[in-house]
């Protein structure tokens, strides 16, 4: 997952985070234990975020799956 990304667009669609972490279904500290990395999104939370931030098919992979993506390509190429 990338992070920096998703906090990027966060800041960028001007939803605060306290908002954001409401209309998924979880705290405020919660979301922001997951952006930091200490804490993995669920399968709904995730949709949940694509949906309030109106991310595109492409954002969407490069946020929650460009890690999986770039490691299986990795590994196949070996």
């Amino acid at each position: 997952m990338n992070n920096e990304l998703l906090k990027a667009v966060i800041r960028e669609s001007g939803v605060k985070v306290s908002a954001l972490a409401d209309k998924i279904g979880i705290s405020r500290q919660a979301l922001h234990m997951k952006l930091n990395g200490d804490r993995t999104f669920d399968q709904g939370e995730i949709m949940a975020i694509k949906t309030n931030l109106h991310l595109s098919d492409e954002q969407f992979m490069r946020i929650f799956f460009n890690d999986d993506v770039e490691e299986m390509s990795t590994k196949e190429s070996s």
